[in-house]
C-alpha cells in the first residue's frame, strides 16, 4: 500500500471531527479526585463515565532472553510466583590490548561484571557462581527464549561472595589452565584473534546460592581480561558479544500459582490481585466487555479522551516494573510476541501519534510513583471501536493498513522490558477505564 493510500484509511478509521476536539481536552488543568489532566468546568458539555475492568492472571511462557545487554544468574523464592533458577551465557571476542609474543608471560584471567538488579532487595545478598565452558558457540541472528539451555562441558571459575546494591562490580577470577589456553592462543595466532570466535561460557548459581542477579554486560566495566608479565604488567581485553542469553526454570510447586497452565486465565483462590512478572511468565488480562452496555446506550457521542488506570498494590519486596504494553489477547489465549517489530497494529494498542502518522508507537502504560498507578491514555484506538461498534454492532478492531476485522474481547499486559527481576501487583479491582465524551446533535 503506497503511502497517500494508507492515510487515506487512517482518515477512515476515526470519526469526523475527533481530531478537532482532541486539543480541547489535552491542555487543561489536573482534577485531583480523578488524577486525571481534565476539566471538566468547561463550556463544553463533557460528560464522564468509568467502567470497572475485570482482571484475571495469566500464565505466557515465550520469554525472549536475548537482545537486552543483560544476563540473569542465580536463584531466588519469591513467595507469590515461586521459585526461578537463572543460568547465563554469553560470548566474548578480543577488543584491545597486547599479543604476548616472546617476552611476556602469562599471569591471571580475570572476568568482571557490572551488576543491575540483585534480589533479595534488603541487605548483602550472598552469590555463589560457577563459570562454565560451553560446547557452542552463541549466534547473534537467532531469537534465545528462556527455555533454551546450552550443554556445558568443563568448569573453569567460582566466586562465591556478596552483592549489597546495583551497579557494584564483580569480578571472578578464572582458572589458570583456562587463561593459559587463551594466553597460548595469542601468542601463538597474532594475526587471527580479531575474527576468532572463542566458545562461549555459562554463569551458573552454585551449590549455596542465595541470590539472583541480573549482570549488566554493555556497562564499560564489563569485561574479560588475560594478564600477562614482563618488564611491567600488561593486558588482553575481550568485550562481551550481543549473543547471548539466558536460561530460565521455573518451580511453581508451593505457590498460589501450582497447577497453573499455559495461555489459560488464572484466579488466586480468595486473593483478587493480579500479578504481572516476567521473569516467571505471569502477566495479568483483563476484558473490555463493558464497553459493549456502554456503546449501545451511547449512539451519537464523540469520545474526547480515554483513560486506563491501573491500581499497584505496593507489594515492596520487588523492584517495581516502570511500565508495560496493551496485547491483543489471541483466540488460542496467548499473544503475537513479536508485535512490537512485526505488523503491531493489528496485535498492540498503539498510541494516539502511532495512528494518527501510521507509524508503529505502542502505548506505553507509564508507572507514576507520586500515585503508584500505571496510567496510558489510548483515545483514538477506543474512538475506532465505538465506530466499528455503530457498524457491526460488536466489539471489533479495524487493523487500519490493511483493514482486517478483530475481535477485541482481553487484553493482556506485557512488561516493556522482558529481562527483569521487577514485579508488580495489582490491587483487588484495580483497572479502571475512564471515558470523556461529548453528545454530539444529530
Amino acid at each position: 500500500m503506497n503511502l497517500l493510500a494508507r492515510f487515506r484509511r487512517f482518515k477512515r478509521f476515526f470519526k469526523p471531527g475527533l481530531i478537532v476536539l482532541i486539543p480541547v481536552f489535552l491542555g487543561c488543568d489536573a482534577a485531583e479526585d480523578l488524577g486525571t489532566e481534565f476539566d471538566l468546568n468547561t463550556n463544553i458539555d463533557v460528560k464522564l463515565t468509568q467502567l470497572d475492568l475485570p482482571s484475571s492472571n495469566l500464565y505466557i511462557d515465550s520469554l525472549r532472553t536475548d537482545g537486552e545487554d543483560r544476563l540473569i544468574v542465580g536463584t531466588y523464592n519469591d513467595p507469590l510466583t515461586g521459585r526461578v533458577t537463572a543460568e547465563g551465557y554469553f560470548q566474548f571476542r578480543f577488543q584491545r590490548g597486547f599479543m604476548p609474543g616472546d617476552s611476556l608471560q602469562y599471569d591471571s584471567i580475570q572476568l568482571v561484571l557490572a551488576t543491575g538488579q540483585v534480589l533479595p532487595l534488603i541487605g548483602a545478598s550472598p552469590i555463589d557462581i560457577d563459570v562454565f565452558e560451553i560446547e557452542d558457540t552463541l549466534i547473534n541472528s537467532i531469537i534465545y527464549l528462556a527455555t533454551k539451555q546450552e550443554t556445558k562441558s568443563r568448569q573453569v571459575g567460582n566466586l562465591t561472595s556478596t552483592v549489597l546494591s546495583t551497579d557494584e562490580l564483580v569480578s571472578l577470577r578464572l582458572d589458570d589452565t583456562y587463561g593459559q589456553e587463551i594466553f597460548d592462543f595469542l601468542k601463538d595466532f597474532p594475526d587471527s584473534v580479531n575474527t576468532h570466535f572463542f566458545k562461549g561460557l555459562a554463569l551458573s548459581s552454585g551449590a549455596t546460592n542465595q541470590s539472583l542477579v541480573s549482570f549488566n554486560t554493555a556497562a564499560d566495566t564489563s569485561r574479560l581480561r588475560v594478564y600477562m608479565t614482563g618488564d611491567t604488567t600488561y593486558f588482553a581485553e575481550f568485550n562481551i558479544q550481543p549473543s547471548l542469553h539466558t536460561n530460565i526454570v521455573r518451580d511453581r510447586s508451593g505457590s498460589p500459582f501450582s497447577g497453573i497452565q499455559e495461555k489459560q486465565t488464572f484466579d488466586l483462590a480468595g486473593d483478587d490481585r493480579t500479578v504481572l512478572d516476567p521473569l516467571a511468565g505471569i502477566t495479568t488480562t483483563f476484558k473490555v466487555d463493558a464497553l459493549e452496555t456502554f456503546f449501545a446506550d451511547n449512539p451519537n457521542i464523540l469520545i474526547n479522551s480515554t483513560i486506563i488506570d491501573f491500581k499497584d498494590d505496593g507489594f515492596a519486596a520487588r523492584d517495581t516494573l516502570q511500565g508495560f504494553h496493551l496485547y491483543f489477547r489471541r483466540p488460542d489465549g496467548g499473544i503475537f510476541g513479536p508485535a512490537i517489530v512485526q505488523n503491531s497494529f493489528a496485535n498492540i494498542v498503539m498510541a494516539d501519534q502511532g495512528y494518527l502518522s501510521g507509524s508503529s508507537a505502542p502505548a506505553a502504560v507509564r508507572y507514576n510513583t507520586d500515585t503508584d498507578m500505571y496510567l496510558v491514555r489510548p483515545t483514538l484506538f477506543f474512538q475506532s471501536m465505538y465506530n466499528n461498534y455503530l457498524n457491526s454492532g460488536n466489539l471489533v478492531y479495524v487493523e487500519p493498513l490493511r483493514g482486517d476485522t478483530i475481535q477485541i474481547s482481553e487484553i493482556v499486559l506485557i512488561s516493556q522490558t522482558e529481562m527483569t527481576l521487577g514485579q508488580t501487583v495489582f490491587s483487588n479491582n484495580g483497572i479502571k477505564l475512564r471515558i470523556f465524551y461529548t453528545d454530539v446533535d444529530q
